[in-house]
């Protein structure tokens, strides 16, 4: 029951008009807090490098800190499980430091279900975000820039895909290396049942947060450029006034997202989804709004820096920023589903339009032969003149249709987070 409602349909609007609220709160504490910044003399670099790249996952992030404080508290023992001996802290998971707790006598029934279930929410959420801005917006963005900026094709500078989207496929792939459960896979090759479901430690979110940290100096050796991509920046007429509506904004995000956790509880009772589900199927869309607007905004200036580098900067914080500083502060249990299909598809759909992009001519190549060979010279023509570092409308219609893919084949043979 949220907000004391009961009943799935009101819980449902509710849970959308919080996501909603969220999502604009949040893009309104990054608006205000920039300009507050900027009337206080802060340089842009430092603007760019904390308010900005930090602003572009803030509805994610708050859902982590919110759902991570939920796991604490629903122990009830948030000094013991601190107190604990350095080396089960760091490694252990939640569960694993509250069945210590246990022998000792102290009571945890209720921990289990809010730390699988809070867990499988954030982290779908998160997954979900990248994957919708990797295949849905960017394929939205291109195909707006037909419409906009008269664009039969979109270019990507080498640099932008080396310096930009390569380490958004990196984060990818450290995330899912974290997340596996090392031990299980062990045991499944050495004749045992696969248990692929994982946990991020407190060790693990430490190395995502500080993986973000590095990423942001590699950001600053390179902060003339990004700079400039960023656009000038307006400063606030009244600092004073825009900075209470910024705090008031970053309090309305924490309890939107404290209501929405608390929806999705009711919904997984009323419909028996997954958390990460309806953190993949909500959070997931919702949240990539506010970058697909402001890429195509950028559209209209002809800038594929402000286009592109939100979306790119989004799933870079996101893993790192979001789901590690979540880890830090509770440890997360990794869902199945993440491990056998969310997380591989992130990598993969990150990865292909990277791959494709640098061999778009070879592939055209290969191409061309069939299709003369059918007789379609002029498609054969065209395949043979593909350029790299382009992505084209029908490019593009395939990264839309490939995130319908993906949430076809998540719903109809993912559905459990837990259950083997």
């Amino acid at each position: 029951m949220a907000l004391g409602f009961s009943g799935f349909l009101p819980n449902a609007l509710i849970g959308l008009l919080s996501i909603i609220i969220l999502v604009y709160a949040a893009d309104k504490v990054v608006e205000k807090m920039q300009g507050v910044a900027k009337a206080y003399g802060i340089s842009e670099v430092v603007i760019a490098m904390t308010i900005v790249s930090i602003g572009t996952a803030l509805p994610e992030i708050s859902l982590h800190v919110v759902a991570s404080f939920k796991i604490l508290l629903s122990s009830g023992l948030p000094l013991e499980i601190f107190g604990t001996d350095l080396f089960t802290f760091l490694m252990g998971s939640h569960m694993e430091i509250l069945q210590g707790l246990a022998e000792k006598g102290l009571e945890i029934s209720k921990a289990e279900s809010v730390y699988l279930q809070q867990s499988g929410t954030v982290l779908g959420a998160s997954i979900g975000s990248d994957i919708v801005q990797e295949t849905l917006v960017i394929g939205l963005v291109i195909i707006s820039s037909a419409f906009l900026a008269g664009r039969k094709n979109f270019r990507f500078s080498r640099k932008f895909l080396i310096r930009d989207y390569a380490p958004m496929v990196g984060t990818s792939l450290i995330t899912i290396f974290l997340a596996l459960n090392w031990e299980g896979l062990f045991n499944f090759f050495s004749g045992g049942a696969l248990n692929v479901s994982g946990t991020l430690t407190r060790l693990d979110g430490l190395i995502l947060v500080g993986s973000f940290v590095a990423y942001m100096y590699y950001l600053y050796t390179t902060r003339d450029e990004k700079l400039a991509e960023q656009g000038d920046m307006e400063a606030s007429e009244t600092p004073l006034i825009d900075l209470s509506v910024g705090l008031f904004m970053m309090l309305l995000v924490i309890m939107s997202a404290d209501v929405f956790l608390g929806v999705v509880e009711v919904a997984i009772a009323e419909t028996g989804l997954s958390g990460s589900m309806i953190g993949v199927a909500t959070v997931g869309i919702v949240s990539a709004f506010p970058e697909m607007i402001t890429a195509i905004s950028g559209l209209r200036q002809g800038s594929e820096g402000i286009s592109l580098g939100t979306l790119v900067g989004s799933n870079i914080t996101n893993p790192l920023l979001a789901i590690g500083s979540g880890a830090v502060i509770s440890t997360y249990a990794v869902p199945r589903p993440a491990i056998l299909w969310d997380l591989p598809m992130e990598v993969v759909l990150a990865g292909l339009p990277v791959l494709y992009m640098f061999k778009r001519d070879r592939i055209g190549d290969l191409l061309s032969k069939p299709a003369e060979k059918l007789g379609l010279e002029k498609t054969a023509e065209k395949l043979e003149g593909a350029e790299n570092q382009v992505l084209s409308i029908a490019g593009a219609v395939v990264l839309i249709m490939l995130y319908f893919v993906y949430l076809y084949i998540r719903f109809r043979y993912f559905p459990h987070d837990f259950r083997t």
